[in-house]
């Protein structure tokens, strides 16, 4: 047989149930008044029962949080009941947010007579809402930055094909980024409430992807930007080109540059563009270790292009199959730019081989 409790015995069940309660627990008189605060709720707040017990409600709090109990408090004479946020200070000076969700009690004649409140610590929710706030503002004026310096260098782009290579280049580094980016952040506001330590992770990651996105937004910068070789000088401004490239890829060059005459500006800028995608696809595809490249002049006026790499290699027929359909600089890219400068382009490689990039341009017809 079931033990039949005593009315006794269930409000000692009931009263123990009710101290031990994960969250704050206050029952409030008709006039706001604190008649009953359990254990957590005073580990919440930092009082103890006595100093609560008997007290208004009111002069807990302050200034914009004093307004909204007030507020609040009118909607239980109403018998409505709600959820609310205030801010509160601890006995020890401490500042927390208090989630509030009040219910409106009733006498036997329906008459309001108090009120049924049970407070969470939702602190630490608030600190991380905080922190995702400002990484999201970081985010948004960081791509706010990136956005303007690669509008200057779309404007400095004077080759169709160099327009595509740049959007193609923001898709696949600052675009899905981003994107990822966003999730994450929309992961978080869901995660805030529920699972705190999963935010935590997330916002790390986040933290991690967007430094990773920087990094890889000042390469595609030093990539696309075009130098002035006016003012630096051709074989300079390649030097330091391969001397950058090495630095941030880690692949070895060795660049001999053996120029018996000057090159008109047309054939720097297309000689510039080749070399940049050639090195380009070595970074990104070819798995290289290292990279040759010769640049000379002949005695019958012809500048002979040489770049060679211990890449993997590739298969070239799928490969030009891909370039002539896709919308990328890529190699059909660098063969229309060889052709610009009335000269020839041709590719040697096979998979596990390497690939070497060769381009010769009759300098007679450049200088005309």
């Amino acid at each position: 047989m079931k033990k039949a409790y005593t009315e006794s015995e269930l409000e000692n069940i009931y009263r123990i149930s009710i101290e031990n309660m994960g969250e704050g627990l206050c029952v409030l008189d008709r006039n706001f008044v604190p008649t009953f605060v359990n254990r957590k709720f005073c580990e919440i707040t930092g009082y103890f029962k006595n100093e609560l017990l008997g007290k208004s409600s009111f002069q807990f709090v302050e200034g914009k949080s004093r307004k909204i109990l007030k507020k609040e408090s009118e909607k239980r004479l109403k018998g409505q009941s709600s959820h609310y946020t205030v801010k509160f200070e601890k006995k020890g000076g401490e500042e927390a947010f208090l989630l509030i969700s009040g219910v409106p009690r009733f006498d036997k004649k329906g008459k309001f007579s108090g009120t049924i409140a049970i407070v969470s610590d939702i602190t630490e929710r608030k600190r991380l809402e905080k922190e995702l706030e400002e990484r999201t503002t970081e985010l948004e004026k960081e791509v706010e930055k990136r956005t303007r310096l690669l509008v200057e260098l779309y404007r400095g782009v004077a080759v169709s094909e160099e327009r595509s290579r740049l959007a193609q280049e923001i898709h696949d580094s600052l675009a899905q980024t981003l994107a990822t980016s966003l999730c994450k952040t929309e992961m978080c506001e869901k995660l805030l409430g529920d699972n705190q330590l999963q935010a935590r992770k997330e916002l790390s990651e986040l933290r991690k992807m967007l430094a990773k996105s920087v990094k890889s937004t000042r390469r595609v910068i030093f990539e696309l930007q075009f130098p002035n070789f006016h003012r630096e000088g051709f074989t300079t401004v390649l030097k330091q080109y391969f001397q950058e490239f090495q630095r941030k890829s880690g692949i070895t060059c060795d660049l001999k540059l053996r120029l018996g005459r000057s090159l008109a500006v047309k054939t720097q800028l297309g000689i510039y563009q080749i070399i940049r995608e050639a090195m380009n696809n070595v970074r990104k595809h070819a798995m290289a270790t290292s990279v040759d490249l010769v640049l000379r002049t002949d005695s019958k006026a012809n500048l002979h292009l040489s770049i060679e790499d211990d890449g993997k290699g590739f298969c070239l027929k799928k490969t030009l199959a891909r370039s002539e359909s896709a919308k990328r600089f890529g190699l059909k890219g660098m063969r229309e730019q060889a052709r610009r400068l009335g000269g020839s382009f041709t590719v040697e490689t096979a998979k596990g081989q390497g690939t070497r990039i060769k381009v010769r341009v009759p300098l007679k017809i450049q200088n005309e």
